[in-house]
């Protein structure tokens, strides 16, 4: 009978509590491992940070939902989507009044073969990469890019590693957030990889980019972020995922300085 009333009195509070937060509403545009790795499971990078976001504090509930990356763009107003999770604002957020909370992930995308890969001497390389996605050797054109004869198309950047695995392309173009999700997946294949880490193709900033009408503004989010920061538990987080978070968010940046006072003029 005591258990039985610890057990509703435990319910209450936690009914109790979630009544009082505050929702915020985090669009996800891609399923792309490790940030998405599952997005009916909701496994991936981003579920654990929202889940770790929400363990942090008790004033907002977040709660992540995944849509179209062009539907999003279109129908954000109509979806009431307060963040958009692991975009660059760049990737036409600026224009729809978004604004970028601190770096997440530096990323950049590369280019890469199989070890010991020869380039052919009778014909152009040919090239394995996303369907839809904007590339600089494309000049960011992804008409452009599905009309290229020496490019095959795949949905994800999984399909592109395993063309590149299985010898149907000569060279992938993947995110190396991707790369370093493999090198803790499969390894063996990893070890297969020659990786081109000097010649990216392209670099970027994936952030959380919050919009004028979300209830937690950029300022607050940061603030969250450094908390997880403090507590090592974002570090823990990206490490399951074979990833390292940016130096300006970890408490001794790369080149020795504080990490932390970065994110205070952020806060400022």
């Amino acid at each position: 009978m005591y258990a039985a009333a610890m057990c509703m009195i435990s319910i209450l509070f936690l009914a109790s509590a979630a009544i009082g937060q505050t929702v915020v509403k985090v669009g996800i545009t891609s399923i792309q491992p490790p940030l998405v790795i599952d997005a009916v499971e909701k496994r991936g990078l981003v579920y654990d940070v929202v889940a770790a976001l929400n363990e942090l504090q008790s004033d907002y509930q977040f709660k992540a939902y995944h849509y179209p990356a062009k539907r999003l763009l279109v129908s954000y107003r109509d979806e009431d989507v307060h963040l958009v999770a692991y975009n660059d604002v760049k990737w036409g957020w600026l224009e729809r009044d978004g604004v970028g909370s601190v770096d997440m992930i530096d990323g950049r995308d590369l280019f890469f073969t199989l070890r010991g890969y020869q380039p052919p001497t009778q014909r152009p390389e040919q090239i394995g990469a996303v369907r839809g996605f904007h590339y600089a050797f494309a000049d960011f054109d992804s008409a452009k890019l599905s009309q290229m004869p020496n490019v095959s198309l795949v949905n994800n950047e999984d399909g592109v590693l395993r063309l590149v695995e299985h010898g149907r392309v000569d060279k992938g173009i993947v995110s190396e957030t991707f790369l370093e999700w493999i090198a803790v997946s499969e390894p063996d294949v990893y070890q297969a990889l020659e990786i081109d880490r000097e010649h990216p193709d392209d670099t970027y900033h994936r952030q959380f980019v919050a919009f004028p009408y979300s209830p937690i503004s950029v300022t607050e989010f940061n603030r969250l972020v450094m908390q997880l920061t403090e507590t090592g538990d974002l570090q823990e987080i990206y490490a399951r995922y074979g990833l390292t978070v940016p130096a300006a968010l970890d408490e001794e940046g790369a080149d020795g300085s504080d990490g932390r006072s970065y994110l205070v003029g952020l806060l400022d």
